[in-house]
């Protein structure tokens, strides 16, 4: 009897073992895609859409795996997102007007100029009837840039003619005083038989103005008093600008009225990583004052994130809002209207969230197609840091194994919603049961030593 309850509760301890060393298959998740590769390539790269972050339950994007076709989980990683983009700061063309001797370095201009309301310069004429002079300074009109501006690239009227020289270069935003931003830049443009050399760009650090001067740092260069550039282009300084957002509109929210004022509870993605929110109000020309909460959980406190005005306005045929949001990831989103102007009005407001979306990479091991499977309740994080999967990312000096942008196919139920629900817990069952068997089985042993002990007497 003892041999046969030892053999019983050790059957069970290797059944629960077994149970807890069982690997993942795509079944275990409640959804699946298939995910078409374009080119080989020992990495592939797939772009996570908004049906993705619905299916998955978890913020940290725990409940993502990829399967080969044989089965097996194959490393993945999620890139870095950008949620703001540098755009280069590419050269522009400005207007160019000769001075002549009009001009004195640090001082008011000595001219007659005419400038439109938004500050363009429309044209210059000497303050006097007397004739201007030959060229010895310039004035560069960027008043319509709009932009810091780091640069600017002078082009010869002769590309032919040599010189060496300095130019200073002073800026403004009137027209009447003046900053240095150069004392002497050194400009040239030479020739030697097959060789030439130019330098017809200035430098200086990121600035605001309207208007720029040039002039000779010092006495001009021999031969170039009269008309030497007849372009001029300056360079702005890279702008910073948001990362496109993927967008996805919410389902209708639950109205509550606390207190004699109406909120509007939204049901968030988890997984979803939201950092704007446009909020439409239902009728056209409304202006809403608005207090935005968010909570994770359903017992949580409400945390705002500030009041703003949404609005909606329609001029000409054509319809205005108000910018976007900022919003942080959460479970619960909450709008309370300031009900002073009757709120929303009429209807509820339609609401919409927007993020960047993550960029997953994966090794192409094993046999392809390979399958994206996500949504589950219960899942570990199985991501690895990006540089740790693909050897030199982000290394402009490494070599770095190229990466493949692959196509990720409909998705379809895998192992269903019930994946996404507390699924029972058999291992505690099964530990629970081990622990009975057990204190069952050191009993049967007691009773039977009482028994003999009983016999022998």
């Amino acid at each position: 009897m003892n041999s046969a309850l030892v053999r019983c509760a050790a059957a069970l301890l290797g059944a629960f073992a077994a149970a807890g060393a069982l690997a993942e298959t795509v079944d275990d998740y409640a959804w699946a895609a298939p995910i078409a590769l374009e080119r080989p390539a020992p990495f592939q790269r797939i772009a996570l859409p908004p049906a993705v972050y619905r299916g998955m339950t978890h913020g940290d994007l725990a409940d993502l795996r990829v399967f080969n076709a044989d089965g097996e989980v194959v490393p993945h990683a999620l890139e870095p997102r950008a949620l703001e983009l540098s755009t280069p700061g590419t050269p522009v063309a400005v207007p160019l007007f000769v001075l002549g001797t009009a001009a004195d370095s640090g001082r008011a201009l000595n001219l007659r100029i005419e400038t439109r309301t938004d500050g363009a310069v429309v044209s210059l004429g000497p303050e006097t009837g007397r004739p201007r002079g030959p060229a010895g300074a310039w004035l560069v009109d960027v008043s319509q840039l709009g932009q810091r501006i780091r640069a600017l690239d002078l082009t010869m009227n002769d590309p032919t003619r040599q010189f060496s020289g300095r130019m200073r270069v002073e800026a403004s935003n009137d027209l009447a005083q003046w900053r240095t931003l150069v004392a002497s830049a050194p400009l040239l443009q030479l020739q030697a038989e097959d060789h030439e050399l130019a330098r017809l760009r200035i430098e200086w650090p990121a600035t605001q103005a309207r208007y720029l001067r040039l002039t000779w740092s010092g006495s001009p260069p021999a031969g170039l008093r009269e008309h030497v550039f007849d372009a001029a282009r300056v360079e702005p300084v890279p702008a910073l600008v948001e990362a496109e957002r993927t967008w996805l509109a919410l389902d209708a929210p639950q109205v509550h009225e606390v207190g004699g004022r109406h909120e509007y509870h939204f049901a968030l993605p988890r997984a979803v990583p939201a950092d704007r929110l446009r909020v439409e109000p239902p009728q056209a020309n409304s202006v809403v004052p608005v207090e935005v909460f968010t909570r994770e959980r359903p017992d949580a406190q409400w945390r705002s994130l500030g009041r703003h005005s949404v609005w909606r306005l329609t001029e000409d045929g054509a319809e205005r809002r108000n910018a976007d949001l900022p919003l942080r990831p959460a479970g619960e989103l909450m709008l309370r209207p300031d009900e002073r102007g009757g709120g929303f009005g009429t209807g509820v407001p339609a609401v919409s969230i927007g993020w960047v979306p993550h960029a997953l990479v994966f090794a192409a091991r094993g046999t392809p197609p390979f399958t994206l499977a996500f949504g589950r309740y219960r899942a570990d994080p199985a991501a690895y840091p990006i540089d740790g999967l693909v050897p030199g990312y982000g290394k402009a000096d490494a070599a770095t194994l190229p990466i493949a942008d692959a196509r990720l196919g409909e998705s379809a139920a895998a192992g269903g919603d019930a994946r996404l629900k507390a699924p029972i817990d058999t291992r505690r069952w099964m530990l629970w049961g081990s622990l009975l068997l057990a204190v069952a089985l050191l009993g049967a042993m007691a009773w039977k030593l009482s028994r003999l002990v009983a016999t022998d007497r």
